[in-house]
């Protein structure tokens, strides 16, 4: 229970006395609107210490930029009302944007620089002369709030990511090991995978709040980064092993001599709690004695493939264990990796949709030039409290499939701020004297509120009561309010709202099916793509977006109605069929002009097949001349001479064969004298 919940409280507790802090501070100081001070300090903290940080380094940066914004744009249009208006939704939209662009802590400064200017600049059209000095004012008061949240965050009783995302790894890694034990052992190839893969979209972000949480351990943020690499290439690891081990006991087959204790003693020590050097050999030299040669069976070459695949799950797995164990201590790695992965960017592999940040971005100018132009045309003196708090409504939730239920929630609780504040203002702050008689009937609402705070299910109540709660108090050194002027804002305020709420409801909601139709289309048009020899052809980069893709689509598929096509998708095996597309157009090249042009030929129909699916908006069974293609293919890659490029070909083609037709009948390959034992890796 929430009241209940002491780390709630002392959260509630540290957060009233920074806001406190910085409200007097700002009363001393003789600031305009010191209540800003106070406001920012409720919207900047947050529970641990590294996302307080974070937040306030990119809300004085959005500030300031906002600022300078304003400064531009006021003086030069202040005269023409709408050109202003036009400036002002244009600035929305394009900052917004750019926040969309970018899913993780940085993507505020630039959300907080769209809206800030609105906050800045509509109610200064009165006194354009005054511009400066209020911009001034304005990222002073900022300033003030997000300094003094982080000094109190950082100074009393502060709370470390560290717990809270040794949990995270820890769920994730209990996750993997059971999923791994179900495919494994019952051969269940489904499992927590959706769950997996939407936890890893997540951890970007964790990985900025831990650089930002204590310089001392700044090295765990490289071990985060690295197990982050690995978890997203465990996945397609684990769906290929699900596959051969499926194609192996197909039938009811038993698995080959050795095999079955071999996977079996992989399942255990998945889930051993320590994982030393010596298990690990052991299990390796296991597989290895293993292997068949590729002598033209099938089972021999299933066989082959799934060891690979089992030689990498120990690798990534033990250097996974080995980086949480670095990321505990807080330091960077040690041991040497024995999955060997080129460092990307996460910026370079996410997957971005420029179209639906493009039409957020617009819906929200939209909706703010629109209220714009019926406060102009009304000539309504106050309307300016209106077009602020829609700038901030129509950005805030735009990162949503469907924003209106949320912008409805914040409305009304704005107007339940609104009714708190009239009480204080007109029945208890005329009573009030003094600082300390102030912060006491002020803690009697804040405290309740600071504990919605605390927790992200509550959370999205308690901001817009907290925030609109300080904003419609406006505490100064000298009280002065006037109710004919509170209800003109409060008013103001909930048309505002409201209008952004009717404008997104009419032009921008869509619904959860419709994000995962497009997503799933964008990932089928990067496969198409890899395919056709264009876009990002690095492997892990690949992989990447995919999962990134996977990570954006699960919860998507989880509200999606059922019955619908776009639920059978599988974006895992997806992401496999790229991984072996990148393998065919890297092996091709070595290869006789007779199989080369052959595997070329499957790249086309693979692109074509893909391009039909992004035509037809919907999935579409893979062409029989494809599969007719495939085998072919397999039996001709066969006379090749042995080497690295023939092995890499035959698992390439073996991998789109199961991958694209699961259902169909296994392949009877003929046997080829001369064969390579150690074929390459592939999924």
């Amino acid at each position: 229970m929430l009241l209940l919940d002491r780390q709630a409280w002392l959260f509630s507790v540290k957060t009233f006395l920074a806001a406190l802090a910085a409200l007097y501070i700002g009363l001393a100081g003789n600031l305009s609107r010191p209540y800003w001070a106070m406001a920012t300090v409720y919207i900047v903290t947050q529970p641990m210490l590294g996302p307080t940080r974070a937040k306030g380094v990119y809300r004085i940066l959005g500030t300031l930029i906002a600022g300078a914004a304003t400064l531009w744009m006021l003086p030069h249009l202040v005269e023409t009302p709408l050109l202003l208006s036009a400036a002002m939704s244009l600035w929305l939209s394009a900052c917004l944007f750019i926040a969309l662009l970018n899913r993780g802590p940085r993507g505020y400064a630039f959300l907080l620089a769209g809206y800030t200017t609105a906050f800045i600049g509509f109610p200064a059209v009165t006194s354009p002369d005054t511009i400066f000095d209020t911009v001034v004012a304005r990222s002073e008061e900022i300033i003030l709030g997000t300094v003094v949240a982080v000094l109190f965050a950082s100074l009393l009783f502060p709370t470390s990511v560290r717990p809270m995302l040794r949990a995270r790894i820890g769920n994730w890694m209990g996750d993997a090991a059971q999923w791994s034990r179900q495919i494994l052992l019952r051969g269940q190839a489904h499992g927590p995978r959706n769950r997996l893969a939407a936890d890893l979209v997540q951890f970007e972000a964790l990985i900025e709040f831990l650089r930002r949480d204590d310089p001392r351990h700044a090295g765990a943020a490289v071990s985060m980064q690295g197990l982050r690499e690995r978890m997203l290439l465990m996945l397609p690891v684990l769906s290929s092993i699900a596959d051969r081990l499926g194609a192996l006991r197909a039938g009811g087959r038993a698995l080959p001599t050795g095999l079955e204790p071999l996977v079996a003693d992989i399942a255990a020590w998945l889930e051993a709690p320590v994982h030393g050097d010596a298990d690990y050999a052991a299990l390796r030299a296991r597989i290895l004695a293993l292997k068949p040669a590729v002598d033209g069976e099938l089972d021999h070459l299933l066989l082959v493939t799934l060891l690979l695949r089992l030689e990498e799950l120990v690798d990534l797995w033990q250097d996974c264990t080995t980086l949480q164990a670095a990321i505990e201590e807080g330091s960077a790695p040690r041991d040497t990796a024995h999955y060997r992965i080129a460092t990307t960017r996460g910026a370079d592999a996410r997957h971005v949709d420029y179209g639906m940040a493009l039409f957020s971005a617009a819906s929200a100018g939209v909706a703010l030039m629109t209220y714009c132009v019926l406060w102009i045309t009304l000539g309504w003196e106050g309307g300016g409290n209106g077009a602020m708090m829609a700038a901030v409504a129509a950005a805030f939730f735009a990162a949503q499939d469907d924003p209106a239920p949320s912008m409805l929630s914040f409305l009304v609780w704005a107007i339940v701020a609104s009714l708190v504040a009239g009480v204080y203002l007109f029945g208890v702050f005329p009573a009030v004297h003094d600082f300390g008689s102030l912060a006491l009937v002020l803690a009697v609402v804040f405290l309740p509120l600071g504990l919605l705070l605390h927790r992200p299910q509550t959370a999205l109540i308690g901001l817009p009561l907290t925030v609109n709660l300080v904003a419609l108090l406006n505490v100064q050194n000298t009280y002065n309010a006037n109710i004919q002027s509170f209800i003109n804002s409060s008013v103001a305020m909930f048309i505002g709202i409201g209008f952004a709420v009717v404008m997104t409801r009419l032009f921008r909601s869509v619904g959860a099916e419709w994000t995962a139709r497009r997503l799933v289309r964008q990932g089928w048009t990067t496969l198409a793509e890899a395919a056709e020899g264009r876009g990002q052809q690095d492997r892990q980069r690949f992989a990447a977006r995919m999962l990134d893709l996977l990570g954006l689509l699960a919860p998507r598929l989880a509200a999606t109605p059922e019955g619908s096509d776009i639920a059978s998708v599988d974006m895992l095996t997806e992401a496999r069929i790229g991984l072996n597309i990148l393998q065919l157009r890297r092996a091709r090249h070595d290869l006789p002009p007779t199989s080369r042009e052959a595997i070329e030929a499957i790249l086309e129909d693979v692109a074509a097949h893909y391009r039909a699916q992004v035509a037809r908006r919907g999935p579409c069974p893979a062409p029989a001349g494809l599969q007719a293609r495939l085998e072919a293919s397999l039996q001709r890659v066969q006379t090749v001479a042995p080497g690295k490029a023939r092995d890499e070909a035959l698992m390439g083609v073996m991998g789109l064969r199961f991958a694209l037709f699961p259902e169909a009948a296994d392949v009877v390959l003929p046997a080829v004298a001369g064969a390579s034992a150690t074929p390459s890796a592939a999924h």
